[in-house]
């Protein structure tokens, strides 16, 4: 009887046992099921929102959806990101996680860049750059120098300076963007008092003036000249070449010894001589009167009317009735 009694009892405790184990396993699928019923709220995009995008509230929606540990990284409140800008992509129904965001205003250079601009940056000197006074946020016209370019002596390009683009907006002083950083070594005078001997000026400019810089960087020399912070008007000009400040503009002289009536020193306009041309046939073209080439021989300094160069540009005055 006493066997009989042990293995009673040993099969009790193996079925306490087995019945344990099952109610733990019972109360776990229980949990289990709980926590996959457990829904959160999420803030997702509300469409698809392109890098560089300024985000507002209406780019922003509220999902329900089961929790899922992942979500714990992104952000809950919407005021942390309305108001900040896209580094990448963010897909509809995406969550916004901190590393996708900027905050507007920052220092990443693209957010400074309106659409159809582009940040192109060029070296210049102390002479050439206002003497590195330049700062972040200033405006500058663009001029370009091209020296004379002969093909044989048929000058195919004379000396020139023209401005090639005005009101240009300053991103960046070397590394420098913000206008109120005094400690950019762009802008710090060496300790005898001279600018700065080169440094690079990133300007913004739009897409299709970009060939202009790359062109005038290569052909020729650039100088920056600093614009009145609120002026925003650009003028018309033509360039200017050296025969502009050598042609004799004194017009009583002029009007005496010719007999003609100019109507202003700045009344000219210029001719490339070509093969066979006389300053008689040019006047005849231009004025349909050959005797007037004395006027176009004067405002050239032409010493010899036989003597002209082909491919050489001349002025031509234009003459009052």
């Amino acid at each position: 009887m006493k066997g009989r009694g042990q293995k009673l009892i040993l099969i009790s405790f193996i079925l306490a046992l087995i019945a344990a184990v099952a109610a733990f396993a019972y109360l776990q699928s229980l949990k289990s099921s709980s926590e996959a019923a457990k829904k959160t709220t999420i803030l997702v995009a509300a469409e698809t929102i392109s890098p560089g995008t300024l985000i507002d509230k209406k780019m922003i929606k509220k999902i329900q959806v089961p929790y899922n540990p992942i979500f714990d990284n992104y952000i809950k409140d919407s005021s942390k990101i309305a108001g900040k800008y896209t580094t990448e992509t963010i897909s509809k129904n995406e969550g916004f996680h901190i590393d996708k965001l900027l905050e507007k205003g920052g220092d990443e250079l693209n957010l400074k860049i309106d659409n159809d601009y582009r940040a192109i940056s060029i070296s210049v000197t102390g002479d050439s750059g206002v003497s590195g006074l330049l700062k972040p946020k200033d405006y500058v016209d663009i001029i370009v120098y091209t020296s004379e370019k002969r093909d044989g002596i048929k000058v195919v390009r004379p000396d020139e300076a023209k401005i090639v683009l005005q009101n240009i907006q300053v991103l960046a002083v070397d590394k420098q963007i913000s206008r109120d950083n005094k400690e950019s070594n762009s802008n710090k005078s060496s300790d005898n008092g001279k600018a700065p001997t080169n440094f690079l000026v990133t300007l913004s400019v739009k897409v299709s003036d970009l060939e202009k810089v790359v062109l005038a960087q290569s052909i020729g020399s650039i100088k920056l000249a600093l614009r009145p912070l609120k002026d925003e008007i650009t003028t018309q000009t033509n360039g200017t070449t050296w025969e502009d400040m050598s042609v004799n503009t004194d017009e009583k002289t002029f009007n005496k010894e010719n007999n003609l009536n100019i109507t202003s020193s700045e009344n000219y306009k210029s001719y490339t001589v070509e093969p066979g041309d006389t300053l008689k046939s040019i006047s005849r073209k231009v004025y349909e009167n050959e005797d007037k080439y004395t006027a176009i021989k004067e405002a050239n300094n032409i010493q010899d009317e036989n003597l002209i160069l082909t491919g050489e540009t001349i002025k031509i005055p234009i003459l009052g009735q």
